[in-house]
């Protein structure tokens, strides 16, 4: 790396350039020079002719042959200096319901009750319109205040139901009849299934309240209608509700906050037991804790977590992790940064990530004769799954269980691209390679044992890039002859045939998932700027360029719904980094470096980014967002024979993976 990586301000790894690695303090892997693979005992499986493409019963995409990026309406981008990220730290909090006398299920304020007079109905009203899903009315002695309220119901509440439905996987929830009363009451149903809401409305000017206390009362329903387990009268499911709306209205939670409850109290388990009602603070605080710790300190997304529900906390913990040790981390970490009999005032729900202290671990090497990057994944905190091609050309396999390494494993198969691989739920891996047929080829652990490989067809001229939105959901994107998009999909049940999303494209494409039912999918054009396109629940929107002179393919990651992040490499060898924030797109700024190698991102909770690539002196180097500013440049060390991989399997943690100079597996951490 030159000067421009400020290498003053950089400490050296603990890798010198004799043997790089350090290998000498290292136990070797369970792999030798002869054999490395220990291959006698594995059966090879084998990858045999494709069926391709089938286009002919596909639709092309809105592209054509002449300018397929129909480029005539696009303003293209410029890379030149940025104003980064809009990087105010953002925390997520959470929201919800309370529970009142007889069966109704309301949202109150700690202390407060709704009337008699507020639960046995106002009115008269007057219905301001509809929607799809909802009836909206207003009681008429709110007046102009009644109507304002109910506008803002009509404008967000489809987009409010789209959300809340992704997260519980597409469960039906009946029609909405939502009534606008006057008072401070909050917002009650009359049990978990009622489909009649009733909202106060407060000051009479707050939308934003208005449709936040609509959300906390509309996914109470969509608990009971997904019978997962979530009870919106009891503790966890009525933390969930709170999670749920704050997710949508993140600033209406004044007020409302619960977690100071359960810390300034004597901390019971909220997690291994549930509280038979919406009522308690402090079992409400807990479990708003809880649903938060997992989504920003262990790195779970929410639908993964909702459609995880079981009647405890601690049993929607075990079904994502497969662990049955929820409460005592979670209320060891706590413990830690808010020691129990110090008062806590929070501002919201969630004080996550909360960050121990951490340091680089050395180098370690895991073996193998590796022919291709490594690929790695973690479905679940303190696990990871590296895959790699051998000399071979098959599929090879090693894993951390959480206190040990498994040895190397054979997949086999006769591969022609790097290994993708994908986790749509717990102990659930899905890989993706090119066979010599270059048609698409897949293999699966199913939480048991392995499928064998199934072609998926195709005629594909670029390794695939796989992602997953929701449980039981892939889909997979690559190159054809065509140098088009090509994509299929995985619905639950059955694939979907291939189809042409269109364009001339001229890298990999890479593609990233920030919700449910939502894909953006980006590749470098034959101008080496960057193209964008995304499925944004219902359709394909049309290619757009990003601009930039780019001479790598485009990396992407999502720290947050609707916020997405892309690297590349400059014609300088410098990185680029645009970004996109929720409602428009950042310009491209320069993170500087002299790098050899495309980037790797990874983000281990909300407004925190890690990059990693190889520089020109071959050695891994590092620069990461820490929710303000980019810190410099530094050296991680290592001779690298391929680009690096990296994971987060919890806040603060990450795992990095590399080819080394003697083609075997090397692995560093920070944590």
């Amino acid at each position: 790396m030159n000067s421009a990586m400020n290498r003053g301000s950089m400490v050296p790894a603990d890798m010198g350039s004799g043997d790089p690695m350090n290998r000498g303090s290292m136990a070797p892997a369970d792999m030798g020079s002869g054999d490395p693979m220990n291959r006698g005992s594995m059966a090879p499986a084998g990858i045999g002719s494709a069926d391709p493409m089938n286009r002919g019963s596909m639709a092309p995409a809105d592209m054509g042959s002449g300018d397929p990026m129909n480029r005539g309406s696009m303003t293209p981008a410029g890379i030149g200096s940025a104003d980064p990220m809009n990087r105010g730290s953002m925390a997520a909090a959470g929201m919800g319901s309370a529970d009142a006398p007889g069966e109704h299920r309301i949202l109150v304020k700690p202390g407060e009750t709704i009337p008699a007079a507020a639960l046995a109905g106002l009115g008269p009203y007057t219905k301001r319109g509809n929607t799809v899903n909802f009836d909206v009315y207003y009681d008429n002695s709110l007046g102009t205040n009644g109507q304002t309220l109910a506008d803002a119901v009509l404008a967000n509440c489809e987009a409010d139901f789209a959300a809340l439905r992704g997260w519980f996987g597409g469960v039906a929830a009946g029609r909405f009849p939502v009534y606008i009363d006057p008072g401070t009451f909050g917002a009650y149903h009359a049990n978990c299934s009622a489909t009649e809401i009733h909202c106060a409305a407060f000051g009479g000017t707050n939308g934003a309240l208005e449709n936040m206390l609509n959300v906390a009362e509309v996914d109470e329903v969509m608990m009971a209608n997904q019978g997962a387990g979530w009870n919106c009268g009891a503790s966890a499911g009525e933390g969930l509700s709170r999670v749920l709306a704050t997710q949508r209205y993140p600033a209406q939670l004044d007020g409302f906050a619960s977690a100071s409850s359960w810390l300034n109290s004597s901390r019971p388990d909220w997690v291994t037991n549930t509280e038979g009602t919406d009522r308690d603070y402090v079992s409400i605080g807990c479990a708003t804790l809880f649903i938060n710790y997992l989504r920003y300190q262990l790195h779970f997304n929410l639908a993964r977590i909702v459609q995880a529900g079981g009647t405890t906390l601690q049993q929607t913990y075990q079904r994502l992790t497969g662990s049955a040790d929820a409460f005592g981390p979670f209320s060891a970490l706590l413990q830690r940064h808010f020691p129990a009999g110090t008062p806590v005032t929070l501002p919201n729900d969630n004080p996550f990530p909360l960050l121990d202290p951490a340091r680089w671990g050395g180098w370690e090497s895991l073996g193998g004769v590796l022919e291709s990057p490594p690929r790695v994944i973690a479905w679940a905190p303190n696990r990871l799954d590296i895959f790699a091609n051998g000399t071979d050309s098959a599929l090879w396999h090693r894993w951390w269980n959480g206190s040990s390494w498994g040895g190397w494993e054979s997949l086999g198969g006769v591969l022609e691209s790097p290994p993708e691989v994908v986790s749509w739920g717990t102990n659930r891996l899905d890989i993706f390679a090119l066979g010599t047929d270059y048609a698409l080829w897949h293999r699966w652990w199913d939480g048991s044992s392995w499928g064998g490989w199934e072609s998926l067809g195709g005629t594909l001229t670029s390794p695939v890039t796989a992602v997953s939105w929701g449980p039981n959901r892939l889909d997979i994107f690559a190159l054809g002859t065509d140098h088009a998009l090509w994509h299929r999909w995985w619905n639950g049940s059955s694939w979907g045939g291939w189809e042409s999303l269109g364009g001339t494209l001229t890298s990999p494409p890479k593609a990233v998932a920030w919700g449910p039912n939502r894909l953006d999918v980006f590749a470098l054009g034959e101008d080496h700027a960057l193209w964008h396109r995304w499925w944004d629940g219902s359709a394909w929107g049309g290619w757009e360029s990003l601009g930039g002179t780019l001479s790598s393919p485009p990396e992407v990651v999502s720290w947050d719904e609707g916020r997405l992040d892309i690297f590349g490499l400059g014609t300088d060898n410098a990185l680029w980094h645009r970004w996109w924030d929720g409602s428009s797109w950042g310009g491209w700024e320069s993170l500087g470096g002299v790098l050899s190698s495309p980037p790797k991102a990874v983000s281990w909770s909300a407004n925190r980014l890690d990059i990693f690539a190889e520089g020109t002196d071959s050695a891994l180097w590092h620069r990461w967002w820490n929710g303000s500013s980019w810190g410099g440049w530094e050296s991680l060390g290592g001779v690298l024979e391929s680009p690096p991989d990296a994971v987060a399997w919890a806040a603060n943690r990450l795992d990095i993976f590399v080819v080394g100079t003697d083609s075997a597996l090397w692995h560093r951490w920070w944590g």
